[in-house]
């Protein structure tokens, strides 16, 4: 399974460029993508305006494929998984995003086998520990993969780093300023 972490801002201007690789590289292996795009991190009342500047984005990073994309609901979720190539988990709220998957049953299964996008809590969801700018302290993720993540990171926030590295088991620490991204294939 291919696994595209995020470092996080997807929607700063500034880092259009960078953001555009990311969203390329969720979708350009598909001829036609459906992409699953889940918004738990964030308010409902901001779902319309980042589904458009998502789409933007999608369409801007691939011209000439047709995307077809989808609101995750929990309800539906693993109905609407089975359907998608591409989950696409975008940042905000971490707690709020692991707190509602926890309610999905079988997220780990419905997730199996599709290309799997995480910028900032999409990428602290996956792993097994990271450091929340928030909370300003190492948090759980559903360690999904064996890793450590470090969003928003910048070579001022190395103490915290190290409080990452020094938590849980020794594992692959993955320090993603915004806008940069890593691939992984578990």
């Amino acid at each position: 399974m291919k696994y595209i972490l995020h470092g996080g801002v997807t929607s700063d201007e500034s880092l259009l460029a960078d953001n555009k690789k990311f969203f390329h590289e969720m979708i350009k292996d598909f001829v036609n993508p459906k992409i699953l795009i889940v918004y738990f991190a964030r308010k409902k009342e901001e779902y319309p305006q980042m589904l458009k500047d998502d789409t933007e984005i999608f369409q801007q990073s691939s011209p000439g494929k047709k995307i077809e994309i989808q609101i995750a609901e929990a309800e539906t979720f693993e109905e609407q998984a089975r359907q998608a190539d591409i989950i696409y988990v975008r940042g905000g709220d971490t707690t709020k995003l692991i707190e509602l998957i926890k309610t999905i049953s079988n997220f780990v299964e419905a997730i199996k086998g599709k290309v799997y996008g995480g910028s900032s809590a999409g990428a602290y969801l996956v792993s097994k520990y990271y450091y929340s700018n928030n909370a300003d302290e190492v948090m759980q993720g559903l360690g999904i993969l064996p890793i450590k993540v470090f969003c928003h990171w910048q070579g001022s926030l190395e103490d915290k780093l190290k409080k990452l590295a020094s938590t849980g088991e020794d594992m692959p620490i993955y320090k993603l300023a915004e806008g940069q991204f890593v691939i992984l294939e578990f």
